[in-house]
């Protein structure tokens, strides 16, 4: 109690003898490789001391708790992935071959930390550090009893799955999520504020880790590649440019950033692969929180979170890392743009680094961001001749964007800006096609309920899921409407709506517009749901949109509350107590936002599916579509590596589409050695490698989606040997 005490209020002294004693007690650990002990103080010494160090030197004593914190998490990660590449560049020029090995690294970010340290105690003379009042009340800790509990029978739930194939405890566990939203609504007036942050990170956490802890090995499609890439740097103890060869090499997310939380943490590469960007990603929801709690207050934001905690690319982040990093800066930049509390110099210094640290992260997102700039500064110019407001964004930004763009794309990485140009040139080419279904995604043509899973489940999902985009459609017009209201405009005065904590700036308006459009191109346009899956863009649409679906909601509440007035020719018992008082009104809008919010979540993350016997989610069941894609088996990993240990460098090889990729994530067999089966008439001298779906189902996914029979290939495995069985795997030899 006595440290809290302390930590409550630092100088700038005291503040530098804590960091350097956090620094000393962390290489330590490391340095000594103790358990657990190493694992946790690296964590902090990597995800929290550097962004805290860098807050302090920007003299950012005016911010709050929960904005200080989202801002730690995200300036500590970008700051990992440029100084991890300035190292990674610098000590081979110096005769030093491996500059991510633990101890280079380690006494790299001890210089870095040491002389942030001091500039942030000699620039900033203020109380440095303080921590918020962590002292509960009593009716405080009940109302945290249960979201308390959301981890562990997250991770517990998980267990159980993995080991006898049993999800009840994960379907409580998803049942009481929702069920204590409704609960925190309801008793709104009662719950304390300061509580909101601290269940949205609890709920965010828990959800994400269900992904992350299912089975022992990665899980996805597009990760098996990501991982490679990881494998590559780990092997090397350097990330070169080219090592696959493709896009990937410039998202620094997946190689050098994790590569340094592998040096630091020593943990299994395979796990922290799975866990880490669960763990970054989980503070997402909290920039939501900040950012709506600016416009419609406390009790709404945590609502609009919940909204953007329940969509699905949220619930799949360990098999989307480098995208949902990208959406992460993307509402880190956001949330910088839009604050109240931070000087304008150091806004756009932040706005930077978040805006590049996004351009790292992932090729696409950054293009997506670039192009919402682009139209930003565009209305902003076209407005400013008719209103007068307070300039946010500036031309000087967004040519500073296209020029980090063209540099780290084109110039280091390559193909990253190739991979842009020919996107660009097979939208345009595809526009004859604008009416032709096939041309689609697979998710476009799942979202308006072409391929239901379900067919009675599906239509209630779809009619959910329109609804979620009808309140967002309302939240948009009424904002278009009211824009006197609700926008902050100089040479236009008007009182703002009682919903509204403050007016929105006009560039807020503006990207709301923009997002909108980008939605409406994505899905008007046959080639960009297939070249960026358009539930990315809309998770990226839906950091600003989610109070726009708040807004939609409480504009509906207002709408029937006055039709209800004008029709009644006399009040109701219960209109006069609770729905013409505000709290009443306050009660109805939450319960019209609740209406859509719980059963889109419930349908989202599965448990509705799970019930009525559809496998839906990979993290439920042990069966299904899904499962047989994404989920790796122990035998088919092991089966891999017993492949790369037993041939040659160069050997052919050969599986189906899904086999290739656990050749690459496990058994590090590049697809240029491996060609798939489909073709029988292909097959030549070589190895055939069989999955578990495969070998235990008998059964194989072709490349258009066709499944076969393996008995279609009993001919061509007779004149082969069996060279490698496991139970779950195969490996013939011809």
């Amino acid at each position: 109690m006595r440290m809290i005490d302390m930590l409550k209020s630092l100088d700038d002294r005291n503040f530098f003898l804590l960091s350097i004693g956090l620094l000393i007690s962390a290489d330590v650990a490391i340095l000594l490789n103790i358990p657990f002990l190493r694992q946790i103080l690296g964590f902090f010494f990597l995800t929290v001391l550097p962004g805290l160090l860098i807050l302090q030197a920007l003299k950012l004593n005016k911010i709050g708790s929960i904005e200080k914190l989202v801002l730690t998490v995200g300036l500590s990660i970008s700051f990992l992935m440029f100084f991890g590449l300035f190292i990674n560049n610098l000590l081979p020029s110096l005769g030093y071959e491996t500059p991510l090995s633990t101890i280079s690294l380690l006494l790299s970010f001890n210089i870095a930390f040491i002389v942030f340290a001091i500039i942030a105690c000699r620039t900033n003379k203020d109380k440095v550090f303080s921590l918020p009042n962590l002292n509960l009340t009593a009716s405080e800790k009940a109302f945290l009893i249960v979201p308390i509990l959301f981890p562990a029978l997250s991770i517990f739930g998980m267990h159980v799955m993995n080991t006898a194939d049993n999800n009840i405890i994960l379907i409580f566990l998803l049942f009481l999520i929702p069920i204590y939203v409704v609960f925190v609504c309801l008793f709104n007036q009662k719950f304390p504020k300061r509580l909101y942050p601290a269940v949205i990170f609890l709920i965010s956490i828990s959800l994400l880790l269900l992904l992350s802890l299912r089975s022992n090995h990665i899980i996805g499609t597009d990760t098996h590649q990501e991982f490679y890439l990881f494998q590559t740097t780990l092997d090397n103890l350097h990330w070169r440019v080219l090592t696959v060869g493709n896009a990937l090499d410039a998202c620094l997310v997946i190689s050098i950033l994790p590569m340094i939380y592998k040096s630091i943490l020593n943990i299994s590469p395979e796990f922290l692969f799975k866990i880490l960007y669960s763990l970054i990603y989980s503070v997402s929801p909290l920039v939501i929180y900040v950012i709506s709690k600016k416009y419609v207050g406390e009790g709404y934001a945590f609502l609009a979170s919940c909204f953007f905690m329940f969509q699905a690319t949220f619930l799949l982040t360990a098999s989307n890392a480098r995208t949902n990093t990208a959406i992460l800066f993307f509402a880190l930049a956001m949330m910088t743009l839009f604050s109240d509390r931070i000087d304008p110099l150091k806004k756009r210094i932040l706005f930077i680094v978040f805006m590049a640290s996004c351009m790292v992260s992932h090729y696409a997102t950054a293009y997506i961001f670039f192009f919402v700039m682009i139209g930003t500064l565009i209305g902003v110019e076209i407005l400013l001749k008719k209103f007068t407001f307070k300039k946010m964004m500036s031309l000087t930004i967004v040519v500073l964007f296209f020029a980090l763009i063209f540099f780290w794309y084109s110039q280091v990485t390559e193909t990253g800006f190739t991979a842009g140009v020919s996107f660009v040139e097979k939208t345009l080419n595809n526009l004859n096609r604008f009416f032709i279904a096939e041309s689609r995604a697979e998710d476009y043509k799942q979202l308006v309920g072409l391929e239901p899973i379900n067919p009675i489940l599906s239509r209630v999902n779809l009619v959910f899921t329109w609804g979620t985009f009808i309140f967002i459609g309302i939240g948009v017009l009424t904002m278009i409407k009211r824009y006197k209201e609700m926008v902050s405009i100089s040479n236009v005065k008007h009182k703002k709506p009682d919903f509204l904590k403050t007016k929105f700036e006009m560039e807020y308006l503006i990207i709301v517009l923009m997002c909108v459009g980008l939605v409406v191109i994505m899905v008007a346009l046959p080639h960009l749901s297939k070249g960026y899956d358009i539930y990315r863009l809309y998770s990226l649409a839906i950091v600003i949109l989610s109070v726009c679906f708040i807004i939609g909601g409480m504009s509906l509440s207002k709408h029937f509350l006055s039709k209800e007035r004008t029709c009644a020719k006399k009040e109701t018992l219960f209109a006069s107590k609770s729905v013409g008082s505000e709290n009443g009104s306050e009660i109805r809008a939450y319960l019209i936002i609740l209406l859509i919010l719980i059963p889109y979540c419930m349908l989202t993350i599965g448990p509705i599916y799970q019930l009525f016997g559809a496998s839906c989610t990979i993290t439920l069941n042990s069966e299904g579509e899904q499962y047989d894609i994404k989920y790796v088996h122990d035998q088919e990993s092991y089966g891999a590596k017993w492949l790369k240990i037993s041939t040659y460098d160069k050997a052919k090889i050969y599986a189906n589409q899904y086999g290739s990729k656990r050749l690459l994530s496990q058994g590090g067999i590049h697809s240029r050695y491996a060609a798939f089966i489909e073709d029988k008439k292909a097959i030549k001298k070589g190895y055939i490698y069989l999955r578990y779906y495969n070998v235990v189902d008998g059964k194989l996914r072709g490349l258009q989606g066709h499944t076969y029979n393996m008995t279609e290939y009993s001919d061509i495995l007779n004149e082969m040997s069996k060279v490698y069985a496991n139970g779950g795997s195969e490996v013939w030899k011809k």
